[in-house]
């Protein structure tokens, strides 16, 4: 990469435009989330950094155009995403195992309850979790069945043995968070594969929500559930998105892989039933941008994120020892474990609010194993970090 360019990049990073009166949902809903419009919002997964300046161009071309009508999917399209996986991951995915699915993420994973599971099923999610996994299942008339993570010095890891004793002829679906959010877990292909064999020995199938998959600490790499041996795993689905690598949340997307055929052809019926088969035509077009010429701004992106990383855990152990930042390899997402402090979330909450002025997310809302934790999201500028952290020292040592 040409060191100009990537000093360039770097810069934008630390002087992202603002984001008020944007219609944004992390910085303009602040007296709505919490009560006070002086917050630093660090809370919504979202980042505060422009998107790469290739989508940014292919927009304002297709834009200028003037019409914007029904399009169909471009082989582009199609391409990127296949050699993005390829490039990245050095995983083959077939044309014809891809189910493009334009509503996002969370909608994908709710269709695919629906569409795996019958009302009472049990379907297991490894908590703490994204809320929004934990509230598909509760929603859909689904029986939550909570795996708990279990925390040691060096993160977080899965307790496989434990999961397989909960599972009954009831449990029919896991919902996996891979890299995992909140705790920025990147689970091992060989832990991966462990997972697999016992879903496969009870006939369970797994969604895989892999939508931070390109976000790793530099040197790690991300393990795709479905590029495990087909005949190694149980019949599942891995949905992959630009919208967290490449900043694009507010134009969703999401590809769904899935190579069982009889799922497939489910799956896509399904898609086509609901008219979601037709791509919004702006969303297409940042995806083919992002994947096909974006990949040099996400190599610095990660390498941004990871200086923060390390920042905000240099910071914590000099300044507020009391506050741990736990280990993670992935995500942009922090999990604060601030129990030495002795406090319930409710006054942690408050004393993060209304002293610190500083919006985080509370950790109960993540189910079991959230209470006194917190989740920070840094992928901000370095300055704004600074800032944030500063206030809540302050805001600490008059405790």
């Amino acid at each position: 990469m040409n060191k100009e360019f990537r000093d360039s990049l770097l810069r934008s990073f630390d002087e992202p435009p603002s984001r008020i009166k944007t219609d944004c949902v992390k910085w303009d809903k602040r007296l709505h989330k919490f009560g006070r419009e002086d917050i630093i919002p660090l809370w919504v997964a979202d980042m505060d950094f422009a998107a790469p300046a290739a989508v940014r161009e292919a927009l304002q071309h297709r834009l200028s155009h003037g019409i914007y009508g029904y399009t169909f999917r471009t082989r582009g399209y199609i391409e990127s995403v296949v050699n993005w996986l390829s490039r990245r991951y050095q995983w083959k995915v077939s044309v014809r195992d891809l189910i493009f699915y334009p509503p996002g993420t969370v909608a994908a994973v709710n269709m695919l309850v629906n569409l795996l599971t019958q009302p009472e099923d049990e379907v297991i999610v490894q908590v703490p979790s994204y809320p929004p996994l934990m509230n598909i299942v509760r929603n859909n008339n689904r029986r939550l069945i909570e795996n708990p993570l279990v925390l040691t010095d060096n993160g977080y890891k899965m307790d496989l043995e434990l999961l397989e004793s909960q599972v009954s002829d009831k449990t029919k679906l896991l919902i996996l968070c891979s890299p995992h959010n909140p705790t920025g877990r990147v689970w091992s292909k060989e832990t991966l594969a462990e997972l697999a064999r016992i879903c496969l020995r009870h006939n369970i199938k797994v969604v895989s929500d892999e939508i931070h998959a390109d976000l790793t600490r530099p040197g790690i790499k991300h393990c795709h559930f479905n590029a495990l041996p087909q005949s190694e795993r149980p019949s599942s689905v891995t949905i992959i998105s630009t919208c967290k690598s490449f900043n694009l949340a507010g134009l969703p997307q999401s590809t769904l892989i899935c190579d069982d055929q009889n799922l497939r052809k489910k799956i896509q019926q399904q898609v086509d039933n609901s008219q979601v088969n037709l791509d919004s035509l702006f969303v297409a077009i940042a995806t083919e941008a992002a994947y096909s010429q974006g990949e040099e701004w996400l190599d610095c992106l990660r390498e941004y994120l990871y200086e923060n990383r390390t920042y905000l855990e240099s910071f914590l152990k000099d300044n507020i020892p009391k506050i741990r930042l736990l280990p993670a390899q992935g995500t942009y997402l922090a999990w604060l474990d601030c129990r030495a402090l002795g406090l319930p979330n409710a006054q942690l909450q408050d004393i993060f609010i209304h002293q610190a002025k500083v919006g985080l997310y509370d950790g109960l809302d993540f189910g079991r194993g959230g209470e006194g934790f917190f989740r920070l999201n840094f992928a901000c500028s370095r300055s704004l970090l600074d800032k944030a952290l500063n206030q809540i020292k302050t805001a600490i040592d008059k405790l």
